[in-house]
């Protein structure tokens, strides 16, 4: 996949998760889009463009979301940086690795979120509402989060053979 496609998906994925994915009630804490990307990013593509565009991820979001600036970039770039030394260890095919790794990224960033929210508001904010909402996106990120992996590689993986026999 070309870069700029890589970045066109990217806005694709921060505009659907920030504005539409939260005004239909069904979907509202549902997959995290965000940080499979991530994953996908970091297993699947070389070193220095998967930090680029996470770079870019990271700081679209931190402008949008109003919060602490640069929590979003720092958070998908230690999940980048912690990727790589698995890359080569585990079996990437394997659907219960790719759960391991969504579940580890999603329980960073809602910690380095409720962290960031502690530092904003300089107050503990915690509900069963929070935990219930974070339990849920952990679920359905754990359940689709593989397939959505394996569907980027996929038409990645296509749009490459295509480019490569023209």
């Amino acid at each position: 996949m070309n870069p700029m496609v890589r970045i066109g998906l990217i806005l694709f994925l921060v505009i659907f998760q920030t504005t539409i994915y939260y005004a239909i009630p069904a979907l509202s804490h549902f997959v995290d889009l965000l940080i499979t990307f991530v994953i996908y990013a970091g297993l699947f593509l070389p070193f220095l463009e998967s930090v680029f565009l996470i770079l870019v991820l990271g700081a679209l979001m931190d402008s949008i979301t109003g919060g602490l600036f640069g929590l979003y970039l720092s958070i998908y770039f230690w999940i980048i940086v912690g990727l790589r030394p698995f890359v080569m260890l585990l079996n990437l095919k394997n659907a219960h690795t790719l759960r391991l790794l969504l579940g580890t990224a999603i329980g960073f960033e809602n910690l380095m979120l409720y962290i960031g929210t502690i530092a904003l508001k300089q107050e503990i904010v915690f509900s069963s509402e929070s935990m219930r909402e974070m339990a849920y996106q952990l679920f359905w990120t754990l359940v689709l989060g593989p397939f959505f992996i394996r569907l980027l590689n996929a038409v990645d993986h296509h749009l490459k053979v295509n480019a490569q026999s023209k």
